[in-house]
């Protein structure tokens, strides 16, 4: 029995040094001063990834390589000409226009990079995205709001940028892996003109603008991909300028010396907004996807999970088997492993020489050479493992249009999102949640911070934070950061990195429920938008029954959704200082989910999320069908809060966003964005823009979308 496991794991081992091998002689050589490799030629690139598929197909471990465009891509409407649309606007007034009055942003993580999203304001007019337009209306003052004009798009507009008088909208076209970006010259607000049409293979992933100059950031697959599956067709990514098509050539196809199965162009654009006529610059990656992005105002750093170095960890087997078996059979095995017999070949000669070797030993040596290559299996999957829960880091310069690479690093673990990385005084400092190796039993979560130099190379780290918990939420502020964790209560970390070889917990806050979203108030204070938790009620037990062992922690359930204010002036002692909980169950907001969402006025004491709850059923009062029905509209619209160190969280008061007849009572309306221009709050759904007061909340105008 033990030989047929010994063979068998031979065979395994045979498999992936044979894959490894064929995946490593066509790696391209690398170029020098740091620089990722370019490929030479269609043909260079072509074997690199395809001996690569290859030793996925014998290793049996698919990452995906085939076109997965359109399950990332937002769904797709039937395509409309792209028109703009103008509202007849003869008593048009330029009132407001020459002082812009205060106006909120969006809810962007660094100052003075600006985070696309679907709406945006100057202070006077509006720019939304909706469904496969995009509306510009005036927006203040508020009794003259009104929409302007707006533009049809062929496919889905996903986000905008404004920069005085020009438009950017970023989208997915019609055609399967294909983004669009559109620039405009808006400073005729009823006639939008196209200046720029730019489309790239590949769909949008996002993009920032830091002063007059847009980096955005696409995916598109390697392969052309047939409904079989089969004879898949490599492309090179196109970019097309106002009609004219450029191909980016192998040759400006940067790799990294790490192997991924799930392979991407991952292309960053850089858009001149001082220059129409300025050339596209464009820096095109061979990776897997994209998954998170960040950005200060001089490098943009690209994230994604870092397959296990193949060849380093099968040579390393290879190396320990040969040390193992007698010498004259380690000679034979690495004579057929060189060889230039197929694959299958070699297998079968490496089993026949390894049976001569049974055959060879008596039973006590057979049984201890089993054993020997089973631990070096066993090391070799468990290293492979460890190695597929790491993040690959790669870090890109940024300036005046200009993109170059600088370096990549990793870490371990995964991240969250954007808000898990931070770039502080040349330092990168990123937070994950990784998954332990145990001896028995399943892994278990366990969180990590790193603090990296300017070359991507580990400064100093924590690891093993909260076992057993993963992170629900991460903030950077200067030389702290703040981690939330969740399995039972909800910890908050507070965590120094004035040293950044010796970052250190300084101090932690347990209390019931989560944070998915970390807001500055102000350097010693913090808001936290999430969701209460409270433990479940348990079975009264008999003390005469009782064991003696440690008892389940108490079962929790999810309740409304929760705002907290925290107090960190000293970061020894957190504080929860005050709260608000919607009394809801049902309740929910976006803003959970995405920060620019939220609206938040430290000068204003303001604070607006969009909050949506549900009754999910109506009893019928009378009639012959009084009975329980679901009730399919629920509430939807936004909170308004005051906040303040001095008082707390205020609930102030709610706008609502309910559909005006029977029809559009089963459609979901919820409120997306909100913003305010001066005295004046702007919430924001598919259906409506509502302008009510921030004084007291009165209903000013309701603008219909639809």
């Amino acid at each position: 029995m033990f030989r047929g496991k010994l063979i068998c794991a031979i065979a395994v081992i045979c498999v992936f040094f044979a894959a490894v091998a064929m995946g490593t002689t066509a790696r391209p050589e690398e170029s020098a001063a740091g620089e990722p490799a370019t490929f030479a030629s269609l043909e260079e690139l072509s074997k690199y990834i395809k001996d690569s598929t290859e030793m996925v197909r014998l290793l049996g471990i698919h990452y995906g390589i085939v076109d997965l465009g359109g399950a990332l891509e937002p769904a797709r409407k039937e395509a409309l000409p792209e028109t703009v649309m103008i509202q007849e606007d003869k008593a048009h007034s330029t009132a407001g226009q020459d002082s812009a009055p205060g106006f909120s942003g969006t809810n962007n993580q660094v100052t003075g990079v600006d985070e696309a999203d679907l709406v945006k304001t100057d202070g006077t007019y509006l720019y939304i995205i909706n469904g496969q337009k995009l509306n510009i209306l005036l927006a203040y003052p508020a009794d003259q709001a009104r929409q302007l004009s707006e533009i049809l798009f062929k496919g889905n507009p996903v986000e905008v940028f404004i920069n005085g008088d020009c438009l950017v909208v970023f989208g997915n076209g019609p055609e399967p892996n294909q983004m669009f970006t559109r620039v405009y010259d808006i400073t005729n607000r009823n006639k939008p003109v196209l200046q720029k049409d730019i489309t790239s293979d590949g769909y949008y992933v996002t993009a920032r603008m830091i002063g007059n100059f847009i980096y955005a950031v696409n995916n598109a697959p390697v392969f052309n991909s047939s409904s079989s599956g089969e004879n898949d067709q490599l492309r090179l990514p196109r970019i097309f300028t106002d009609g004219k098509q450029r191909i980016i050539t192998p040759q400006e196809i940067y790799y990294f010396d790490c192997q991924d199965y799930s392979y991407r162009y991952t292309t960053v654009l850089a858009i001149n907004l001082q220059n129409n006529q300025a050339e596209l610059q464009t820096k095109t990656f061979l990776t897997g996807t994209s998954q998170n992005v960040y950005a200060s105002t001089e490098n943009l750093y690209l994230t994604g999970n870092k397959m296990p170095d193949l060849s380093l960890h099968t040579q390393r087997l290879w190396d320990g088997l040969a040390s193992v078996v007698p010498e004259t059979t380690g000679e034979k095995i690495r004579t057929v492993i060189n060889s230039g017999d197929s694959y299958w070949e070699k297998l079968q000669q490496v089993e026949f020489i390894i049976d001569d070797c049974l055959n060879s030993l008596d039973y006590v040596k057979s049984a201890a050479l089993e054993e020997k290559v089973m631990e070096l299996k066993d090391k070799w999957q468990r290293d492979i493992a460890r190695e597929q829960n790491n993040t690959a880091i790669y870090k890109l310069a940024i300036t005046h249009g200009q993109v170059n690479y600088k370096c990549s690093g990793t870490v371990g673990g995964q991240l969250l999102n954007q808000f898990s990385m931070d770039e502080y005084n040349g330092y990168f400092r990123i937070a994950t949640t990784s998954q332990g190796f145990l001896f028995t039993g399943p892994s278990e979560n366990r969180n990590n911070l790193y603090v990296l130099d300017d070359q991507l190379r580990v400064k100093g780290d924590i690891r093993g934070l909260a076992p057993s918990e993963r992170i629900y939420s991460a903030r950077f502020m200067g030389d702290r950061a703040y981690l939330v964790t969740f399995r039972q209560v909800d910890p908050l970390f507070v965590i120094d990195l004035k040293d950044p070889s010796k970052p250190k917990v300084m101090g932690e806050l347990k209390i019931p429920g989560y944070s998915n979203y970390l807001q500055p108030y102000d350097e010693n204070h913090l808001i936290g938008i999430g969701r209460e938790i409270s433990a479940e009620p348990q079975p009264l037990v008999d003390p005469k029954q009782q064991l003696k062992i440690m008892p389940p922690p108490a079962p929790t359930r999810e309740r409304g959704v929760k705002i907290a204010l925290f107090d960190v002036s000293n970061p020894a002692t957190p504080k929860e200082i005050s709260k608000y909980v919607v009394e809801r169950d049902d309740s929910d907001s976006l803003a959970l989910r995405d920060h620019r969402a939220v609206l938040f006025s430290k000068d204003k004491n303001l604070l607006v999320i969009p909050m949506t709850y549900r009754s999910p059923f109506r009893i019928m009062e009378s009639g012959p069908q009084s009975n329980i029905l679901p009730d399919y509209q629920g509430w939807q619209g936004a909170f308004i809060f005051d906040i303040s160190t001095d008082n707390g969280i205020k609930y102030q008061g709610m706008v609502e966003h309910l559909a005006s007849n029977a029809r559009a009572m089963w459609e979901q309306n919820p409120v997306k964005r909100s913003l305010y221009i001066n005295e004046v709050l702007y919430t924001i759904s598919d259906r409506m823009i509502k302008l009510n007061s921030l004084e007291n909340l009165q209903e000013l105008k309701t603008i219909n979308l639809n």
